[in-house]
């Protein structure tokens, strides 16, 4: 009991000893707090636009759009941007947390980080030692760079047609060339399994869907994109200061896995990686962006971003750009290399799944055997992934026939020829198309016509990839001749895909088609009507050179207006010859019930005047619009 009663005794000596100790320190923080908190009252900083970027308040500046409660150290965060300023700052001065991680310098690294270049935070620094995951996760020490990707256009997803944009910190490590295992960040809607199709479209373009970012190693995505939605990338390696760099890198670690709204055509992918964009640059990317920002979008405006830098010589925002294929395309590049016999021979190894390989090499000299192989190995290489998470075992057991005959074979005496870059859709023309123009009637009566449509990219226009061809909410209104404003034509959505490769592949689809849901104007008898449809078409197509692709196809329609069921076979040629292109349209449709055919004809030609602008001439036989001139200009 007496040693019980020394030791209390000493420490209630010590606390009285250290009392006055412990009560200057706290108030030494209650005043630096008090001090820190006035400065920041009076400089504004509660409405600086940065901040307010940081806690992700909408464009009015009314409230964040981060619904995750614990982004908000005070209760008011999400509405209240001075309110969550003072817990931020008052959060700094906190005692430690049994788990060092959670406490606000390392979940808001950001917050600090920029705050620190505003007022005087007593003992700030970069790299505490407290914040032992964020020191692993943000690889201060092994990031040289960040890269903006560009995803082309997926028409096996609703979300994905328009494209797709992610963000990826390289570290250009000397044994990971392509960067697989950087950094990347992806943001997308989070969309409940086996959701109904229709219920997914309406809710990513009504509404309904939360979404978030998420990191991970650049090779999942690769494998995603790449190689199994055949989809390509172009890099764009921007040129940020190592503190624009940092800024980002701590308000990733801030945001990922936050909650955000999500909307296929505004908030999406694109409008987030904007917002990280505009944070970090304070350059506008998100200006009059209220109904429409599909990704191709954000990659335009990098680029007068960056043009307009180099106007004002300061150092442009792109350092380069890189273009990253899809394996199918890497794949018909390989196979283009080859012969006619080797191709042949490459084909004929695949179809016999590899059992007769040195019946098939025996007729080439080694460095060509080489060559083969290295194709039907890239086939195979391309097969299996595509077949992921089951692939075939005889795909596997082919793979391994042709890797093991090619480790036969010497190794190539030259290096593999480059991969013929894609130009980026970014140097190509905006997709928001207006036109205006005069129209001819089919009796020969003029009038106005103003065509619209938020997002163009047709087999005429310069921002066409590979035949594609996808046009949105395409409304033409006629006006004038006496008629008024009148409706003469709208595609609500008009598809075309043309699977054209001058390069045959066993097993690959040679199948092109192509999907219209519109309305037209036609004369009738009883005068001029609007016939609505839903046209879907199949058959082939053909590059017959670098310029020039033919079709043939048969559509299938079903109309407003008798006949309601109809076929249209026809062909198709498009062509471009400098800044001409031209796209002609021959065919027959059943009339009177199928009871007897009639010709239909169409086309379009147009000029570019420059990248955004051109004009255009179309013709028809089918409506009452028989021939049209226009100027266009995309924006």
């Amino acid at each position: 009991m007496t040693v019980t009663l020394s030791g209390r005794i000493c420490r209630s000596l010590i606390l009285i000893a250290l009392f006055p100790m412990m009560s200057v320190a706290h108030a030494d923080v209650s005043a630096s707090l008090s001090n820190l908190i006035a400065a920041a009252k009076e400089r504004g900083l509660a409405r600086h636009q940065v901040w307010l970027k940081l806690l992700h308040y909408n464009r009015r500046g009314e409230r964040s759009e981060i619904h995750t409660q614990d982004f908000f150290l005070s209760p008011r965060g999400a509405s209240d941007p001075e309110a969550e300023l003072v817990a931020t700052l008052a959060a700094y001065f906190s005692p430690p947390e049994a788990d060092p991680d959670q406490h606000a310098r390392c979940r808001f690294p950001a917050r600090y980080f920029w705050l620190m270049q505003q007022l005087p935070l007593p003992n700030y620094a970069l790299r505490d030692g407290r914040c032992q995951r964020l020191e692993r996760w943000a690889l201060f020490d092994r990031v040289r760079s960040v890269s903006l990707l560009q995803v082309s256009g997926y028409l096996g997803n609703p979300a994905s047609t328009f494209g797709h944009a992610l963000l990826k910190f390289n570290t250009d490590a000397p044994d990971d060339k392509a960067g697989l295992f950087d950094l990347s960040l992806n943001f997308g809607a989070l969309v409940p399994e086996n959701e109904a199709t229709i219920v997914y479209i309406a809710r990513g373009l009504f509404g309904g869907y939360e979404a978030g970012f998420s990191d991970k190693y650049f090779y999942t995505q690769d494998l995603v994109y790449v190689r199994t939605e055949f989809r390509d990338i172009w890099d764009y390696r921007l040129r940020l200061s190592d503190s624009a760099r940092t800024l980002l890198a701590l308000h990733i670690w801030e945001i990922v896995g936050k909650k955000f709204d999500y909307y296929f055509l505004t908030e999406n992918c694109a409008y987030r990686l904007a917002e990280l964009l505009e944070l970090v640059t304070g350059e506008t990317f998100l200006d009059d962006a209220n109904a429409w920002y599909v990704p191709v979008e954000l990659f335009h405006r990098l680029v007068d971003v960056d043009r307009r830098r180099v106007q004002m010589q300061v150092p442009g925002l792109i350092q380069s750009v890189h273009f990253i294929p899809s394996s199918q395309r890497t794949l018909y590049e390989q196979f283009a290399r080859l012969g006619p016999a080797e191709l042949t021979a490459a084909n004929e190894i695949v179809a016999e799944q590899a059992a007769s390989l040195p019946a098939r090499l025996a007729p080439f000299q080694r460095d060509r055997q080489a060559e083969i192989l290295d194709a039907a190995l890239a086939y195979y290489e391309y097969r299996l992934v595509a077949g992921q998470p089951t692939p075939g075992n005889e795909s596997r057991a082919s793979k391994d026939r042709v890797l093991r005959a090619r480790l036969q074979v010497p190794p190539r005496k030259e290096p593999t020829p480059a991969m013929r870059e894609l130009p980026p859709p970014a140097d190509g023309s905006r997709p928001m198309l207006t036109s205006l123009g005069l129209a001819r009637g089919r009796e020969g009566d003029g009038y106005g016509r103003l065509s619209w449509s938020p997002f163009s990219r047709e087999l005429i226009g310069n921002n066409s990839i590979d035949g594609d061809e996808l046009a949105v909410l395409d409304f033409a209104l006629g006006f004038g001749g006496g008629q008024g404003v009148f409706l003469d034509g709208a595609d609500f959505i008009r598809i075309r895909k043309l699977n054209a490769s001058r390069v045959f592949i066993v097993g690959e689809s040679r199948v092109s088609w192509e999907l219209d849901v519109a309305a037209r104007r036609v004369n009738r008898p009883e005068g001029t009507r609007i016939d609505e449809f839903i046209s879907y078409g199949i058959g082939r197509a053909w590059q017959w050179s670098e310029t020039m692709t033919g079709y043939v196809m048969v559509d299938f329609a079903e109309h407003a207006l008798s006949p309601r069921a109809r076929a249209q076979p026809h062909v198709g040629i498009v062509d471009r010859v400098g800044p001409w292109r031209a796209w002609v349209r021959l065919g027959v449709e059943n009339t009177n019930d199928g009871a007897s055919w009639t010709s239909v004809w169409s086309g379009k030609v147009q000029y570019e005047l420059s990248t955004n602008r051109a004009v255009r001439a179309e013709f028809s036989n089918q409506l009452s619009t028989r021939a049209s001139i226009a100027f266009v200009w995309y924006r």
